[in-house]
């Protein structure tokens, strides 16, 4: 059996002409394919400011620095998180104030983020739920009682619609993604969105490595024969390279495609494993359209962390490619967080240690969803038999 990878660019011969024309651009010192990369990212969120970095936790980096996160300052963000967004809370010099989240969603609970927020809190940051992703309506409502700027990570659900608006649309700034995880899959890369002019120039400074743009020196500023060149605010070695924008062109323009497809194979696998006893499986609510970078399922409450890790090793060996979720962000190492944080976030804990990923992209047939909840389903009366429940 050929191996079904958790995801799969999917790279066109028009691809790999543009990467051509950028390998001559990238020569000349030109930089409109990533120009090009933003509008679209504009287009494509419905926001006017778009700024192109090397990598997507580079670009929550940026946006964490750009609201003015000091040493010390909290940021509000969830205890069962993509390890890049615990990161780079901690590499900005920010310390993350985890929040446990809802048992079924996965998404912080509102009172629980209002109880927390405190004199120190700069941010909130989020991320959509699989789905359940209005939780950012009521985070985004929040955010305005408080004047909290909220940052969104947007990387696996753009293109996520639900009744009010659509993900990458809630937060202040909002990051979208280039990478294997996003719907987007390119050769890596991220954006940020904001509908503040003023934040995206700061972004855009930070990601320059804190270098003023042509735009802000004054025609009579001293410096102004070295033009861009002025170091005005701490920043990060942060620019998208010319190639990896030229790819990133094409995941973007026919990202509706992409979204349709893996649409298709989500309701496969709700269809096929949405019977099972000892899988949770959640269907969106009506009127929201998940964009599916992966088909998160989560075992029963009788597995534990090591029965999903023995389950995903099963499937790899079976050339499925599954893996965990999001992490238990105050157990991760970055997060220094002591004790036993399984018993502070509870809920989150729970979530971490039993959710896998399976593979949901435009490559996975009708015939490869049958395999791999076959193979799913095998797993786990193994697993529950080398154990001796009955």
């Amino acid at each position: 059996m050929n191996f079904i990878p958790l995801n799969r660019p999917d790279i066109r011969n028009h691809d790999f002409a543009a990467l051509e024309a950028a390998l001559q651009a990238l020569a000349e010192e030109d930089t409109s394919p990533i120009r090009e990369l933003e509008r679209l990212a504009s287009k494509i969120t419905d926001r006017p400011h778009a700024v192109a970095a090397t990598t997507a936790g580079v670009a929550l980096e940026a946006a964490m620095l750009s609201v003015g996160l000091n040493v010390g300052d909290e940021v509000i963000c969830p205890a069962f998180a993509p390890a890049r967004l615990v990161a780079a809370i901690v590499r900005s010099g920010g310390i993350p104030c985890f929040v446990d989240v809802d048992s079924r969603t996965g998404g912080m609970r509102l009172e629980a983020v209002e109880a927390a927020i405190t004199d120190r809190t700069r941010a909130l940051a989020a991320i959509a739920p699989w789905t359940a992703p209005s939780v950012l309506e009521e985070l985004a409502s929040l955010s305005r009682k408080y004047e909290v700027p909220l940052i969104e990570d947007a990387i696996e659900s753009l293109g996520t619609t639900m009744p009010s608006d659509r993900a990458a649309r809630f937060g202040v700034l909002a990051v979208i993604g280039l990478g294997r995880e996003s719907p987007a899959t390119a050769a890596g890369g991220g954006i940020i969105v904001t509908h503040d002019e003023r934040m995206a120039a700061m972004c855009r400074e930070i990601l320059m490595e804190g270098r003023a743009t042509p735009d802000d020196v004054e025609e009579d500023d001293d410096s102004q024969d070295q033009e861009g060149w002025c170091h005005v605010r701490a920043g990060l070695d942060g620019r998208l390279d010319v190639l990896r924008a030229a790819v990133g062109i094409g995941t973007l323009e026919r990202i509706e495609e992409t979204l349709a497809a893996r649409r298709e194979v989500a309701d496969r696998y709700i269809a096929r494993l949405g019977g099972e006893a000892d899988l949770m499986i959640s269907s969106p609510p009506p009127g929201v359209l998940p964009s599916w970078t992966a088909f998160p399922v989560r075992l029963d409450e009788r597995f534990v962390l090591e029965d999903r890790d023995s389950i995903i090793r099963g499937m790899r060996r079976h050339d499925i490619g599954v893996t965990a979720g999001w992490a238990l962000g105050p157990a991760l190492p970055i997060a220094r967080h002591g004790g036993s944080p399984e018993d502070r976030w509870p809920f989150a804990a729970r979530l971490a240690s039993r959710t896998m990923l399976l593979p949901c992209h435009s490559f996975v047939t009708p015939a490869d969803v049958d395999i791999i909840c076959q193979t799913l389903l095998l797993m786990m009366k193994q697993t529950v038999f080398s154990r001796g429940d009955q």
